[in-house]
């Protein structure tokens, strides 16, 4: 496993060139310590671990008690206040303006709007470049629409074909009711779809952020046969997440992280937010505007249920034994994995990438890259710089 951060302060938005790197072998405690430490003492807790002969019984009451706590405490926490309703603030950095590039991709006749489906259910992507040249697969997070890859898609377009997708619920994709059709093994089913609908025979390059991030890795996991290469942003494996909640890891400094999402449901007012509230991050008028649009057309309902039927306190809990979850968190990756993390992310723990190894088959396969002065949405707010390590990765690693 290779972990190297990008020197600051050579991360520039404005910069057609990635910033020089670390040489390989840095540990993340080196890149972070006091980040780390700083989360480790939040974690008061993180010290305890289970005693010799503890049954199994106990061992579940001890985790969905400490889990439990530990979102009570975070949920008691002060939002991040803006200019939008505290309701509506999740992100602790707004990329800034300059990190919007005017890529007016919508008026491109080579981009293509089509739809897979899914039990039913259509879910709407899009598609530039030639089905004869490599297959690659963006799927975005919360809140946002496949517009977030305008910048990939343009750049990878000459030497790939790219697909971008509506999650359901979003933009132009169908919107189901009903919690229990926004399950991980649903959700997989989507993006399964829409890869089976272009790949013809290829296995894809899987890329994701936030949520897309985390249906990416369970995806990797489950379909070696269909992904060859695996790149996730922001968001580390959703194991390593479920395990730094675990009472003998940082479940509290992990909670306080995560509890943004537990705020939309444990106080109900995620269903309230508006299509004006979920944009309020995008600072640039014009795309700003786009944005709005698509979220008029998508259901807030639908997204909230991303959380619920995931991310719930009781969910969370019941994942940790569930054997259909168990065997969506525990199956390991085969394929070369890139993970790009902002140092400014404030949602997952940066300890937690020093987890994730171990759902790597060959842990030399993972290279992890922290980016300075860059938070939660890196293909924002340094989109030359992200476009030009992957296709140099894709390219070291053989794709």
């Amino acid at each position: 496993m290779a972990i190297t951060i990008v020197n600051a302060p050579a991360v520039s938005r404005l910069s057609s060139s990635p910033p020089e790197v670390a040489t390989s072998g840095t540990t993340l405690s080196q890149i972070a310590a006091q980040d780390i430490l700083k989360w480790a003492q939040a974690a008061s807790i993180s010290a305890i671990v289970p005693a010799n002969g503890t049954t199994e019984m106990a061992s579940r009451s001890c985790a969905m008690m400490l889990l439990g706590a530990a979102m009570f405490t975070a949920m008691s926490s002060r939002v991040v206040c803006g200019e939008t309703s505290s309701d509506a603030i999740w992100h602790n950095k707004i990329p800034v303006a300059l990190s919007e590039p005017a890529v007016d991709i919508d008026k491109d006749p080579n981009l293509l709007h089509r739809y897979a489906e899914n039990a039913g259910t259509k879910i709407h992507y899009v598609t530039m470049g030639s089905h004869q040249k490599p297959l690659m697969v963006f799927v975005h997070g919360f809140p946002d629409f496949w517009y977030s890859w305008r910048n990939q898609i343009q750049a990878f377009s000459a030497d790939y074909q790219v697909v971008a997708l509506d999650l359901r619920g979003y933009d132009l994709s169908d919107r189901p009711e009903g919690v229990e059709n926004y399950k991980f093994p649903v959700l997989l089913d989507d993006i399964r779809a829409v890869i089976n609908a272009e790949r013809n025979g290829r296995k894809a390059i899987l890329i994701g952020h936030d949520w897309g991030a985390a249906l990416s890795w369970l995806f990797a996991g489950q379909n070696p046969d269909l992904i060859e290469r695996l790149v996730v942003l922001s968001v580390p494996h959703p194991g390593a997440i479920t395990r730094e909640l675990l009472p003998w890891n940082h479940p509290i400094a992990q909670a306080k992280a995560s509890a943004y999402a537990t705020r939309f449901f444990a106080r109900g007012k995620g269903d309230n937010l508006t299509a004006q509230d979920l944009a309020y991050w995008v600072v640039d008028p014009q795309v700003r505007s786009r944005y709005v649009e698509a979220f008029a057309k998508s259901s807030i309902s639908s997204m909230m249920n991303y959380y619920k039927a995931n991310y719930a306190f009781s969910q969370l809990a019941l994942n940790l034994f569930d054997p259909t979850m168990k065997k969506l968190t525990g199956a390991v990756i085969k394929c070369p994995v890139l993970h790009l993390h902002g140092i400014e992310e404030s949602h997952a723990l940066l300890s937690t990438i020093d987890l994730e190894k171990s759902w790597i088959e060959n842990p030399d396969n993972l290279t992890v890259k922290i980016v300075p002065d860059v938070g939660h949405f890196i293909q924002h707010e340094v989109p030359d710089y992200l476009n030009q390590t992957i296709a140099s990765w894709l390219k070291d690693s053989g794709s």
